[in-house]
């Protein structure tokens, strides 16, 4: 049976001389990484935004390189990719389409915004779009609240 190992104590059993290797196992388009502590075998994690902790999936093998090299400083692994298929769907979390849905939205409504605001502008060069006082907003203002209140 499989426990699962926080990166940091990971590293610090790297750094220690208590891991050499670890084991790189593909999955259908996403990697796992697999460790030994003598009769324990350890699967990398992940916390999760919700506070759980789950297995790391890794969606690439230069996302395991990078992640090997940069946070835990190990670079002697083997890979076994008797499971991989080039063509499997790679893993997303489950609010990636909200997040980006919402993050078109933004910026459509940004280039909205900027497009009115830049209409303005041109328009206040040419004079087509009247310049009103601070007396006449004052009034339109006033006209406005009645009109509300009323």
């Amino acid at each position: 049976m499989s426990e699962l190992i926080t990166p940091t104590r990971l590293k610090a059993l790297v750094a220690a001389n208590v891991i050499h290797h670890a084991t790189v196992i593909a999955d259908y388009g996403v990697f796992r990484i697999h460790v030994t502590d003598g009769l324990v075998e350890f699967i990398v994690s992940v916390r999760t935004r919700g506070g759980q902790t789950k297995e790391r999936l890794f969606s690439s093998l230069d996302a395991v390189a990078r992640f090997m090299n940069d946070k835990v400083h190990l670079s002697t692994y083997t890979i076994s990719a008797a499971n991989f298929a080039l063509l499997a769907p790679t893993a997303k979390g489950p609010d990636t389409d909200r997040r980006l849905n919402a993050a078109h939205t933004a910026l459509s409504h940004s280039k909205w915004a900027q497009q009115k605001v830049q209409a303005a502008r041109d328009g206040l060069v040419s004079g087509s779009n009247a310049v009103i006082d601070a007396d006449a907003w004052a009034t339109i203002r006033a006209e406005k609240q009645g009109q509300r209140d009323g």
